[in-house]
């Protein structure tokens, strides 16, 4: 049996033999294209060539791409780990032939290697063709239906027709699209699941499990022009794709993409750390799955940059790491974090394909640590707002629970829907299906990630690539690279024009992209921002004078100069930083992300604890010293093996090509880079960090400026503390002193307050009890002392119930927009009134949320019209509960 590293090298081998270039997987995190939230599948990283807006140096390539689906049209999440075959992390196998070569060869191929290299048996493959679309004005797929015989031997009666749904490929509404044709493996008649439905017949595209699809091979022949116009492609292409997970499981002779050599070793550590054995137990064998597949779909995202967040892909990963976990404290029985000790394992499986995930192994498991501790406190606060809420409905009588109110649980503190529902019948209640997929819509449009095109990338079709002549260091440039003659390619309404060669640089790595003007005689086109897609740069901007019936052929490109020295000083900037970093923090201090902009630069890097002052005043100086030393910046191109072998620093998460540009600094700094940089290191100016803060668990990001701009920066910091000393009449050097003279009496009179607080705290308890509600021997407090802050709030409720006297209560205070409430209880009456309770039930009327323990709880909202509601509520549930 082969182990899947050898299932994976054995594809490899096969296409390099012939002929196929074989290219790293490019990032599972999208670098350059909106569209995406992640990479989910393999033809992404070469979407510019199909769309004929980019090239390569090769015609034939494969690979083994990273992909992650969890979203849009790929949606698989609900079924991750309920069935053996659905992943949110995968491996897509694929070849492409640009213009090259196309049905007959890509047929062959695959056929040969499921057959000849895998070992399939050939008389249970199966073939699926496009059967042609009236609508469209397409006839079937006769060539791929007649190949399929011709030169693999298969039978024609196991070649099939279906039709656009299962056998034709569309990237999106208008573009390159095509037929594309399946081989399908028959598992055998064991493998229906269908076998009690009667009238159920098994077959290719069917609803049971016996026949699965193993590889599609995309035939991308046409370009769609609207809804009902398909037009030749001048270059056809093929784009094949086929699930390694998939792959290596018929290859292993197993019916569980879990039970292969990709999973197993997972399997066995999650059963080690929760004390059960993948295999026994249905509920927990899914558990098991949805921890194993999850984990790898971190381990993968967050090794190339991406974290998870409250919105696009970092939602996306918060919302992975709960479902794990939930599954994990819920069916699994782990109260504590352990998804994090998965990492070691998924490196041991994956590490040899994928180094990057090793060299991040750290940092991953830093992240994944701290969203599950925060997570696990969550998870209860959920559990004590549900009970809140189902506590409310019973009380009125209510059997089904809100879908908006159900749908918070979801959004805010990660309970999927089934454990929602779930919880709802332990207390006999029903959830509203219509309100809770009214909130799911709403919720989807407000949090959707990807952004739409600003026009028809079919503008682009045709038009040659655009040369870059933005760097000084390039042959024929001027002293900047600012300024270039160009040929107007193209203007696209009055907003994008396309050049032949451009100086302007295209927002890329992190740097923002140029603004400057494009004139002409009668012509004069403003660039508000420059972007790319593929190999053309875009620049968008106004029309402000053109005549648009003869338009000039030849015009002159003129980049913002001043604004792109700043820029060029601070990317310099940004790889000293690096660089001091590793001398003064860590080795592991590594860029995590980066934003070069005129004002400032912006560096996000890898580090579990805040920079001491120490720290920051060391880097600020070893920067400086390489400032002030003027150093010349080396910039060439190079074999990006020998570039990596030479020490030079290449980025996780960047997707490098076979010849790359390396940026160095003295002897000291190395970078792969595809920025505009100062010609010497003097040219920075002067370099000074305004702020180092955390961005997320195991990220601090450093905000610092140079030039002109840290100058200024540091005059007014001067000035401020000029006119902080006049006005405390001191002189700056002595402002620490004086300072802490001033601390010391603010202490004081905040200790003489705490005791007059405690003094009216008291006063203010008899009052209110002389005005109290009785019930029985027991009083009831619900009273509005909005003119009291949170912290005496909080002392009244704590002295009222500290006394001898059986007491309950809510007490409320508006500020502002905001109320805060708080409830109470005698420590006796904790059996028949729940505090956390009660100010969780007062606060959904002030449209907040709230809980705590039983004798005293806090809660918030931002409703104060609805106060007297809230405070009415809570006597009516008092008199109840104490009656």
């Amino acid at each position: 049996m082969k182990t899947s590293k050898e299932i994976r090298q054995a594809f490899l081998d096969f296409f390099a033999e012939r002929g196929h270039k074989i290219v790293p997987s490019a990032p599972v995190v999208p670098q350059g294209d909106p569209t995406l939230m992640f990479a989910n599948a393999g033809m992404n990283q070469f979407k510019d060539v199909f769309l004929g807006t980019g090239t390569r140096p090769y015609s034939r390539a494969a690979d083994t791409q990273k992909c992650i689906r969890v979203s849009g049209k790929h949606n698989d999440i609900e079924e991750v780990g309920v069935d053996t075959y659905h992943h949110t992390f995968f491996e897509m196998l694929g070849n492409w032939s640009f213009g090259d070569y196309f049905k007959k060869e890509a047929i062959t191929w695959s056929w040969q290697f499921l057959v000849d290299e895998m070992g399939l048996p050939a008389e249970r493959l199966w073939a699926t063709v496009f059967g042609g679309e009236k609508t469209l004005g397409l006839d079937a797929d006769k060539e791929a239906e007649d190949l399929w015989p011709e030169v693999t031997g298969i039978p024609p009666e196991r070649v099939l027709r279906f039709g656009t749904k299962d056998n034709f490929w569309e990237m999106a509404d208008v573009g390159p699209c095509g037929p594309c044709s399946e081989v399908h493996l028959d598992l055998g008649p064991d493998a229906c699941d269908m076998k009690d439905i009667p009238g159920h017949q098994c077959g290719v595209n069917g609803d049971c499990g016996r026949f699965i699809e193993i590889w599609n091979l995309v035939f991308i022949q046409y370009n769609r022009i609207d809804a009902t116009t398909l037009k030749p492609l001048p270059a056809r292409h093929v784009d094949t794709g086929m699930g390694f997970e998939r792959l290596c499981a018929v290859a292993q002779g197993v019916t569980s993409n879990y039970d292969t050599d990709l999973f197993q070793p997972l399997l066995k550590r999650i059963g080690e750390r929760t004390g059960h054995v993948y295999g026994e137990r249905h509920k927990e064998d899914v558990a098991m799955r949805v921890v194993a597949d999850h984990i790898r779909a971190l381990t993968m995202a967050i090794a190339d940059g991406a974290l998870p967040g409250n919105k696009d892909r970092g939602y996306v990963l918060r919302r992975l790491l709960r479902r794990a976990l939930r599954f994990g404290y819920q069916v699994l029985g782990k109260k504590e974090p352990f998804i994090h000790e998965l990492v070691p394992t998924v490196c041991e499986v994956l590490g040899e394909t994928f180094p990057e995930i090793v060299a991040r192994a750290d940092h991953i498991e830093r992240v994944v640590l701290s969203e599950e501790e925060s997570f696990l406190r969550t998870l209860e606060r959920g559990v004590q707002r549900f009970e809140t809420i189902a506590t409310s409905l019973e009380a009125d009588k209510k059997t089904s629970i809100d879908g908006q109110v159900a749908f918070d649980l979801y959004s805010t503190y990660g309970f999927p829907k089934d454990l929602i529902e779930l919880m709802a019948r332990e207390r006999r209640l029903a959830l509203d299906e219509t309100s809770w997929q009214r909130a799911a819509e709403e919720h989807k449009k407000a949090s959707s990630s990807t952004k739409q095109q600003l026009f028809d990338p079919a503008e682009l079709e045709g038009l040659p690539p655009t040369t870059f002549v933005g760097y000084w260091d390039q042959d024929g440039s001027d002293d900047l690279g600012v300024t270039s003659k160009a040929r107007l390619v193209k203007l696209i309404g009055n907003e994008f024009l396309i050049l032949d060669r451009t100086p302007f640089y295209a927002e890329s790595g992190g740097q923002v992209g140029d603004l400057g003007l494009i004139e002409a005689p009668g012509f004069r086109f403003r660039v508000t921002d420059t972007g790319r897609m593929g190999d053309i740069w875009i620049h968008r901007g106004n029309l402000e004078e053109a005549n648009l019936s003869a338009l000039p052929e030849t015009v002159i490109a003129r980049v913002d100069r001043d604004r792109r020295l700043a820029i060029m000083a601070n990317h310099t900037a940004t790889h000293l930083l690096h660089w001091a970093l590793h001398r003064n923090v860590s080795k592991q201090a590594n860029q995590q992300g980066s934003l070069v902009h005129p004002e400032y630069l912006r560096f996000d890097f890898t580090h579990d604890k805040a920079l001491t002052d120490q720290e920051i005043r060391r880097i600020e100086l070893d920067v400086n010293e390489k400032i002030a030393e003027d150093d010349a910046l080396d910039i060439r191109i190079q074999d990006y093996d020998e570039a990596v072998k030479d020490g030079v620093t290449a980025l996780f998460g960047e997707k490098y090509g076979d010849r790359v540009r390396v940026v160095r600094a003295g002897d000291y700094s190395a970078e792969l880079c595809g920025g505009t940089h100062c010609q010497r290191t003097g040219q920075i100016g002067f370099f000074q960090i305004v702020t180092e803060r955390a961005v997320s668990a195991g990220v601090r990001r450093i905000v610092a400026k140079t030039r002109q701009a840290s100058v200024l920066a540091s005059i007014e910091h001067r000035a401020l503390l000029a006119d902080l000393a006049k006005k405390l009449n001191t002189s700056v050097s002595d402002l620490p002193r004086r300072l802490d003279q001033i601390q010391k009496k603010l202490s004081d009179l905040k200790k003489a307050g705490t005791k007059a607080q405690a003094f009216d705290a008291q006063t203010r308890r008899k009052a209110l009890l002389e005005k109290a509600e009785p019930v029985g021997q027991t009083k009831i407090i619900v009273a509005d002392v909005s003119d009291l802050n949170p912290k005496q709030i909080g002392d009244l409720a704590d002295a009222i119930r500290g006394g001898t006297q059986q007491v309950a209560g809510l007490l409320a205070g508006a500020n502002g927009d905001k109320v805060m409430l708080v409830a109470f209880a005698s420590k006796d009456l904790t059996t028949k009134v729940h505090a956390g309770k009660l100010v969780g039930e007062a606060a959904t009327l002030v449209a907040g949320r709230g809980g705590g323990r039983p004798d005293f709880a806090k809660g918030g909202g931002k409703d104060v019209d609805n106060l007297p509601k809230a405070l009415d509520r809570a006597a009516e549930i008092l008199r109840a509960a104490l009656s």
